[in-house]
C-alpha cells in the first residue's frame, strides 16, 4: 500500500465544532440545569417531573457545579459517538478503504466501475453496475468528487439508476428467498433504529448483488 492517499472524514472545522461545541453546550446547559429544573417543575405539563423536582430540591453552587461536570461528560460522549458513527474513507490509487465503527471494507480499484453521491450517501458500483458499498457521509459533493478524481476513479455528478429502484414488499417475486429474508430482517432493524444491523444486512444483500436503499422506513431495491 503506497503513501499516496486521501483521507476523507470530518473537516477541520467540523472537528473543532465537535470537540469544543458539544462539550461547551454541555457545560452551559449543566450550569443552568438547576434553574431550568426549578422553573420546569412548576409547569405540570412538562414531562419528567420526578427528576426535575429532585434536581430542584437541592440548593447551593455545588449543585450547578455537579450538573456542569455531568454536562461536560455528556458533551464529550456525544463527540466520541459522532466520530464513532462517521464513515472514514481512505482513497489510494489502487484501492479504497471504508471504515465504519469497527467494520472495515477494502475495495480494489479494478472492481469499482463508478463512484457518486446519492442524497448524502456515498455509493460505489461494481463492474456489474450493482452496489459494492453505500452509506451516509458528511462531506460536500465537490470535496468527495475531487478526492476520487485525484486518484483516477470514475466519478459521476449525478446518481444513475435512480428510476430503476423498486419498493420492496414482503416475499417480493423479483428476489430470491435469501434476499427476501434479509429484507425482512432489515425492515425490523430499520423500525428498531438499529443502524449497525441495517448496515450489516445491506452488506449481505450486496454479496447477493442486490442494491438497496431506504427512504424513511421503506426499502427499495435494484
Amino acid at each position: 500500500m503506497d503513501n499516496n492517499y486521501t483521507l476523507l472524514n470530518f473537516s477541520k472545522t467540523d472537528k473543532v465544532i465537535l470537540w469544543f461545541g458539544f462539550p461547551l453546550v454541555g457545560l452551559v446547559l449543566g450550569w443552568f440545569l438547576p434553574s431550568i429544573a426549578k422553573w420546569a417543575s412548576t409547569l405540570p405539563w412538562v414531562p419528567f417531573q420526578g427528576p426535575l423536582n429532585l434536581i430542584a430540591s437541592y440548593n447551593g453552587a455545588w449543585v450547578s457545579f455537579i450538573t456542569m461536570v455531568l454536562g461536560l461528560v455528556v458533551g464529550i460522549m456525544v463527540t466520541l459517538f459522532s466520530f464513532h458513527e462517521s464513515l472514514e474513507m481512505t482513497i489510494y490509487d489502487e484501492e479504497v478503504m471504508l471504515k465504519l465503527r469497527d467494520d472495515e471494507t477494502i475495495l480494489k480499484k479494478e472492481d469499482i466501475s463508478l463512484v457518486f453521491i446519492d442524497g448524502k450517501q456515498i455509493v460505489l458500483l461494481g463492474n456489474d453496475e450493482k452496489e459494492l458499498f453505500r452509506y451516509k457521509q458528511e462531506l460536500n459533493r465537490n470535496t468527495v468528487g475531487t478526492a476520487f478524481l485525484k486518484h483516477n476513479y470514475l466519478w459521476s455528478e449525478k446518481a444513475p439508476f435512480k428510476e430503476d429502484y423498486k419498493k420492496w414488499v414482503v416475499d417480493c417475486p423479483d428476489l430470491s428467498p435469501a434476499a427476501n429474508a434479509l429484507f425482512k430482517a432489515r425492515k425490523v432493524a430499520i423500525e428498531d433504529g438499529n443502524d449497525e444491523e441495517v448496515f450489516q444486512l445491506a452488506k449481505e444483500l450486496w454479496k447477493l448483488r442486490v442494491s438497496v436503499k431506504e427512504k424513511g422506513k421503506s426499502q427499495y431495491y435494484r
